[in-house]
């Protein structure tokens, strides 16, 4: 059978190839390349270059190495390029505001030590070499990499420190802030400086007033702190924050500072700290409103103070309020620079902000538990009326108002520092929300049953209440509905009159009145809310539940001077006596410090005296300063010490100008005492020996 057209052609077009294929081979050069060879990447030797014969065995080696193995190669016979290799993005950022930032390209595993090879090379091809003793310090979340370490897989940012050396690399710099050329300061100022901060954990206040007393400036606000580079470059606007931490956290070793004019600036209270701020020059001369300066405090201090990573604070920079002398300022008025601004936050979002600057501030002693707590910790305002520092926790602020709760009215709480009472706003702050809840349903209950003809209902399941129509003695609630009678203050009697419930309880009356007349005879009322108060067993210093302090016999107030004495002048017919009410009531203008000593030499110290002064100046120690060649001569300078009671905590300023070795004796008496360790000694004899030894101490002196 003879072929068709297209068998013939297809074989003829086949023969074709054959020969153009064994021309080609025999050639070494020209002509069209085969299929499998197209593919295979190898053009070398197609295009006319002479190679040796070794390199062509090699090609035609690996030629048929892929051509054997289709599978393997099957995306280079479609005629796709091979994918490039897997990188990493790393940007670097740097912790000195003189230096670039920069993005590399790495392969994953790549080790810490790659980075600065591109650093350097990097400034190699930009014409800047880098000296090789330079020494490279590299940062993820605070964290220092070591040069083995291998970066992680997926694109992030590394911080970097460039130094002359690595004794450079933590080391202190600081300049003024408008120098061009970053001249160090003077050297004097600067070794203060290093050692403040190192041994001293100088905060940023005292680091003011150091370059205010060097440079001879009596207003140390006028200093302007500014971190240059770090995480968090800028103001730095608390005067409690600790300089060591900055630069533990935020990385930032280098502090420029700058002296303002007169008045540029503005202080703000809150919180219980303190915070400067320094304008730009064109706000201070032009003006700034405050609403700009909320803006401004929102997003410069208080979203601002994170040691790393997203803030949580979540108040809208409007709902910063400010007070100047205690008015409220708008938001369209203008900054007094130069004024003291009370700042308030809300309370989810001043919590908020405590926590997240907590690691900036420093620690300081509770006059209650003696333990060291972070100044966020620290109860900040007590009451709105209070003119002192609080020295108490939080913790221990939230238990006192819990027990004050419990034992006293809802409206006698006071501050426990100071007699000032704690408001609505206060309780609310301070307390927890069990007791704040208690506080808030009993502060209720009061304010309703001052409306008249306001009644609440009786029912034990019902805690309802409304205002009731006076002409009708039955009482009828409208929440759950049941009655009881308002005159008898009982259920209501169903089925007989007002006169017939009488009529039928005469017996119960009679008991009733034999009772209270009773309690009158065993009992006094209170001078001050007339409640009757039975004492069975106790001294005749009676506290009330409406905190009101009186002597049980006579009635005579128990009172607090100035200086925290409490002391009660009885009636002359009381049996009690107050030996030193000469001595501590103000309203005596006789009162003679010494006195104060005879009584010790004649044995008139009761040890409650002592162990009613330690609880009223306990609370004091751990604030309390001792200044040097003041309080003991010869001691240097002591800071605070809240184990130790110093003996002008026991007595008025007024007897601190007598001699204080007798203060001295007198308190370590009455702190052994107090403790409950004078049972085995008699400690009015230990008083009378050292009052002769202080008068034989001065005669000799003299």
């Amino acid at each position: 059978m003879a072929p068709s057209k297209d068998s013939k052609r297809g074989s003829k077009t086949a023969e074709s190839n054959i020969n153009n294929s064994n021309t080609s081979n025999a050639n070494g050069g020209g002509g069209n390349a085969s299929r499998d060879s197209r593919h295979t990447g190898l053009f070398l030797p197609l295009f006319g270059l002479r190679l040796s014969p070794r390199h062509k065995r090699r090609i035609e080696t690996e030629r048929d190495r892929m051509l054997s193995d289709p599978d393997r190669h099957s995306h280079l016979r479609r005629g796709r390029v091979t994918p490039p290799a897997p990188t990493v993005d790393v940007e670097l950022k740097p912790l000195d505001d003189r230096q670039p930032n920069m993005k590399f390209a790495l392969r994953p595993g790549s080790a810490v030590a790659k980075l600065e090879q591109f650093v350097r090379r990097r400034y190699q091809d930009k014409g800047h070499p880098i000296a090789t003793a330079a020494h490279f310090a590299f940062y993820v979340d605070g964290r220092v990499l070591n040069p083995e370490d291998v970066l992680p897989p997926t694109s992030f940012k590394i911080w970097y420190r460039m130094s002359r050396s690595s004794a450079e690399v933590d080391q202190w710099k600081f300049s003024q802030y408008k120098d061009a050329n970053n001249q160090p300061i003077p050297p004097e100022l600067a070794t203060q400086l290093v050692q403040a901060i190192d041994t001293g954990g100088a905060t940023v206040g005292e680091l003011r007033r150091k370059i205010a007393a060097f440079m001879s400036i009596s207003d140390p606000d006028r200093v302007l702190l500014v971190a240059r580079g770090g995480t968090r470059p800028g103001q730095l606007q608390g005067d409690s924050w600790v300089v060591s931490e900055i630069k533990r956290h935020w990385l930032c070793c280098w502090i420029s500072y700058h002296i303002a004019r007169t008045n540029a600036y503005a202080v703000i209270n809150g919180l219980g700290r303190r915070y400067v701020y320094h304008p730009e020059s064109h706000y201070f001369y032009d003006g700034m409103s405050v609403r700009r300066w909320q803006h401004h405090l929102d997003t410069r201090l208080f979203r601002n103070v994170r040691s790393r990573g997203k803030t949580g604070f979540n108040a809208h920079w409007s709902e910063i309020t400010l007070t100047l002398n205690g008015t409220r300022v708008s938001k369209t008025t203008r900054v007094c620079w130069g004024k003291t601004y009370e700042v308030e936050l809300s309370g989810q979002a001043a919590k908020i902000f405590s926590a997240e600057e907590a690691w900036l501030l420093p620690d300081e002693a509770c006059s209650v538990c003696l333990d060291s707590k972070n100044l966020s910790l620290m109860a900040y305002k007590i009451t709105s009326g209070c003119n002192h520092k609080p020295t108490i926790c939080n913790a221990c602020l939230s238990q006192w108002i819990a027990s004050e709760l419990e034992t006293k009215m809802w409206d006698r709480i006071k501050c426990p520092e100071c007699p000032k009472s704690l408001e609505f706003a206060d309780v609310q702050r301070n307390a927890s929300r069990s007791v704040f809840r208690r506080y808030d349903e009993l502060a209720t209950r009061a304010a309703l049953g001052n409306i008249p003809n306001f009644r609440w209902c009786k029912s034990s399941k019902c805690n309802s209440g409304q205002i009731d129509d006076v002409r009708c003695v039955r009482f009828k609630c409208k929440a759950c509905k049941n009655s009881h009678c308002i005159k008898h203050d009982v259920p209501w009697h169903s089925g007989e009159t007002c006169e017939e419930y009488d009529k039928r309880n005469t017996q119960k009356k009679k008991d009733e009145r034999a009772s209270e007349a009773e309690i009158t005879k065993s009992s006094k009322k209170c001078p001050s809310c007339n409640k009757a108060v039975h004492k069975f067993s106790g001294c005749n210093h009676i506290t009330c539940i409406c905190s009101h302090e009186w002597c049980y016999i006579c009635l005579a107030p128990f009172q607090r001077n100035e200086h925290g004495f409490l002391y009660c002048r009885h009636k002359p017919e009381c049996t009690e006596r107050d030996p030193f009410v000469d001595l501590i009531d103000p309203q005596n203008a006789n009162a003679d410090p010494r006195t104060f000593f005879e009584a010790a030499n004649h044995g008139l110290f009761p040890p409650q005296f002592f162990r009613n002064r330690l609880r009223v100046v306990r609370g004091r120690a751990a604030r309390h300063h001792l200044e040097a060649g003041a309080n003991e001569p010869g001691v240097g300078q002591m800071g605070r010490n809240p184990n130790r009671l110093h003996p002008d905590m026991f007595l008025p300023p007024w007897m601190q100008e007598a001699d204080r070795g007798m203060f001295a004796g007198v308190a370590g008496i009455a702190d052994h005492v107090a403790n409950g360790n004078g049972n085995d000694r008699d400690p009015m004899h230990d008083l009378r020996v050292l009052a002769q030894d202080m008068r034989a101490a001065r005669r000799e002196r003299a």
